[in-house]
């Protein structure tokens, strides 16, 4: 799985570069972007809910065990039936909330091994365009001569047609891993409302209540989320590769998000790479917001500019912090130098309180001389024991 990211990286950057002859690649080089994911980590999401299904059924087994363990001339009151029915209808409702857990994980296995089966498809499809890439090229230098102009001509009309079919069986790959991903959320979705039924049924009163309202909760972030990704697509398509135009890559990212104490976290991020990969700058806000009042805010930006041959690079960044009176609490900075070739890297960050005390640390690893969470700072003296107080 962790190798998915590293072809869909790899396939895109050879399917731009075929379309400086091919103009249907670039059309691919956007459908490679779009579709690019991070399976690796969705695997490790659904263990995740398979350890969750795996402890919820042994919790379940171990109440029904403590249960049965208890000896009937122990409990010989009239309630102890009643006190055996709940906890049977406790265990089907944990029982059904397991199946739904499992169902999940495995929903979410469909969808990474999906993203990988597509990042396959992606390497061998970039290298059937590279290779067209190559033959129209020289077909194209042999248009230049007066007697490989007619054979030339034809051969790049040939690429030309094997590359748009190549583009289209894309489109189709592309259209079945987006099918599958709505037919995940589909699962998921039907399946949590018939596990809240299910809860209902056997006794959890108002569940699908919460099941309502957990889905508008929910509906906040999803539509932050598809906002995002529709403002992508569109920057995804202007940076699929344009031959002799040169644009920044730009992403777009978009908040909203709720925690277990209903405070919002919302906000958004822009990161824009300059057109050959030597600049990198992000920047960034972000609000929390509970009953309405905004509870805390923060800005940042920062960047990273490396040198030609990635000999050496120089970063750099700034952060802002407001209290929930809008107060400025948090200032801080941070820049640093790195080279890989000279095996050096420094790095230094500052900090103002909200009392506009400064502290600072600093790390630096070189050949010559190394330092962990140094500091500019003179070191406060340890407080003197109680006994030494009034000597």
């Amino acid at each position: 799985m962790g190798t998915a990211e590293s072809l869909m990286s790899i396939a895109t950057a050879m399917a731009m570069g075929a379309g400086v002859v091919l103009p249907p690649a670039l059309m691919v080089t956007f459908l490679y972007k779009e579709s690019t994911g991070k399976p690796s980590k969705l695997e490790k999401a659904a263990q995740d809910w398979a350890d969750a299904a795996k402890e919820l059924s042994q919790a379940v087994q171990k109440i029904t065990d403590l249960v049965n363990a208890i000896p009937g001339e122990a409990w010989t009151m009239d309630d102890r039936p009643l006190y055996e029915s709940k906890v049977v209808d406790f265990g089907q409702q944990v029982d059904a909330l397991a199946s739904y857990i499992e169902a999940v994980q495995i929903s979410i296995m469909v969808v990474a091994w999906a993203l990988f089966t597509y990042a396959v498809f992606a390497m061998g499809m970039a290298v059937y365009l590279d290779a067209l890439a190559i033959a129209a090229a020289a077909a194209l230098a042999a248009t230049a001569t007066v007697v490989g102009a007619p054979a030339g001509a034809t051969i790049f009309a040939e690429c030309q047609a094997l590359a748009a079919v190549g583009m289209k069986v894309t489109m189709v790959a592309t259209g079945i891993l987006a099918v599958t991903g709505v037919g995940v959320a589909a699962v998921m979705v039907g399946g949590a409302a018939l596990t809240a039924n299910s809860q209902e049924g056997n006794g959890a009163t108002n569940a699908f209540d919460a099941f309502q309202k957990g889905m508008a909760t929910g509906a906040a972030g999803a539509a932050a989320n598809l906002a995002q990704a529709g403002v992508n697509s569109g920057l995804n398509f202007l940076s699929r590769g344009v031959p002799g135009v040169s644009r920044p890559a730009a992403e777009l990212d978009f908040d909203a998000d709720r925690d277990i104490d209903k405070t919002w976290n919302v906000g958004g991020g822009a990161k824009v790479s300059t057109p050959g990969g030597m600049g990198e700058f992000e920047g960034g806000y972000h609000a929390k917001i509970k009953d309405g009042q905004v509870q805390g805010q923060e800005a940042e930006l920062k960047g990273k500019i490396t040198t030609p041959g990635g000999m050496a690079s120089a970063s750099g960044g700034g952060k802002l912090e407001w209290d929930e009176n809008e107060n400025l609490k948090n200032k801080s900075f941070n820049a640093g130098v790195e080279s890989g070739p000279l095996g050096t890297k420094g790095e230094y960050e500052g900090n103002w309180d909200q009392k506009n005390q400064y502290s600072d640390k600093y790390n630096v690893n070189s050949p010559f001389f190394n330092r962990v969470d140094g500091s500019t700072q003179k070191k406060k003296d340890d407080e003197p024991p109680p006994w030494e107080k009034n000597l």
